[in-house]
């Protein structure tokens, strides 16, 4: 992938690499495939439960699955520790404790009174160490619109707050652009079932974003959230975006904070590389939240608009 994407570099509406420094960074990965995990399914009767145990997690699921189902969730949750794991930026950082619940919520009310926030899918409880995901949602999300097709679990989600889990040892030194921009990158790489595919990654964003953002489209251009406005937002900055959008469209802030971690990994080497040097000094600083190290946001603004606008998406930030 990184070969792939240098290439890119090279023509006029790539994403502006600058010039490395550093040693370059292990090589980026073109896929991943998760391995199928064991497990062990035992029915409580009396609360209509299903307990599902893997190496690594107990899912609590509070609806009827069927067991090939069970079988193929447990291969994604058990594929998102082994890939972050194994990843060439240093974002393995979970907390120590012998295992994590992951409880499928049948409704918004169950997922609320377990600790979720209201109006969200997925939660990562870090004070518990425990993923929340509406089942409800999970099972059948939204029928893309204009589509016959039936729609699938969402595993997506599993991912995303599993990513979460897997950082959790450094979430709280992160901005939230970071943290979630990362979760939603690997969401958006994973095919289905553990795999995880890294390259043709604008074609994979760009058919995400034209979905998830369909309701901010005018004509042929989708508007997002400004690049500067995503950067400052602190951690309850964050959720309070995302709740207060027009017309309930809480993605907004994720697509551009999926955007701007894509430049972080792939604009260049040395980005790459400032990123995870980055990384790897979290746990030796003193600073809560340091400083991440980016750009002026209205030149990566700039930016971003004009690569991916070769790329088949044409983006306006804010109201213009």
């Amino acid at each position: 992938m990184l070969r792939i994407l240098t290439l890119l570099l090279l023509l006029p509406a790539a994403l502006p690499a600058q010039q490395s420094t550093r040693s370059q960074p292990k090589p980026w990965p073109w896929e991943f495939k998760g391995k199928p995990a064991p497990l062990k399914i035992v029915d409580d009767e009396a609360n209509g439960t299903q307990v599902v145990t893997t190496r690594h997690f107990r899912m609590v699921v509070e609806t009827r699955i069927a067991r090939q189902d069970l079988a193929r969730f447990a291969r994604v949750v058990e594929s998102v520790p082994e890939l972050i794991r194994s990843h060439p930026l240093p974002l393995w950082a979970p907390r120590q404790q012998e295992g994590i619940d992951i409880i499928l919520c049948k409704d918004e009310a169950s997922f609320v009174r377990a600790g979720g926030d209201e109006g969200a899918v997925g939660w990562w409880d870090g004070r518990r160490g425990q993923v929340l995901i509406r089942a409800d949602y999970f099972l059948t999300p939204p029928r893309p619109a204009n589509s016959r097709l039936q729609p699938r679990p969402d595993q997506g989600l599993l991912v995303h707050e599993l990513v979460h889990m897997s950082m959790a040892g450094i979430l709280w030194r992160l901005p939230p652009w970071f943290s979630e921009g990362v979760a939603e990158y690997f969401a958006v790489c994973h095919q289905g079932d553990g795999w995880y595919l890294f390259r043709d990654l604008e074609s994979l964003i760009r058919d995400h974003l034209r979905h998830a953002v369909s309701k901010n489209r005018v004509g042929e251009k989708f508007h997002l959230i400004p690049v500067d406005e995503i950067l400052k937002l602190d951690h309850p900055g964050w959720l309070k975006t995302s709740q207060n959008q027009f017309d309930g469209n809480a993605y907004l802030p994720y697509a551009t904070a999926l955007l701007l971690v894509h430049y972080h990994f792939h604009g260049g080497a040395d980005r790459r590389a400032r990123a995870s040097v980055h990384l790897s000094s979290l746990p030796k600083l003193s600073t809560a939240t340091p400083a991440f190290p980016t750009e002026e946001a209205n030149v990566i603004q700039e930016r971003l608009v004009k690569y991916w606008s070769s790329r088949g998406l044409q983006l306006v930030f804010g109201e213009q």
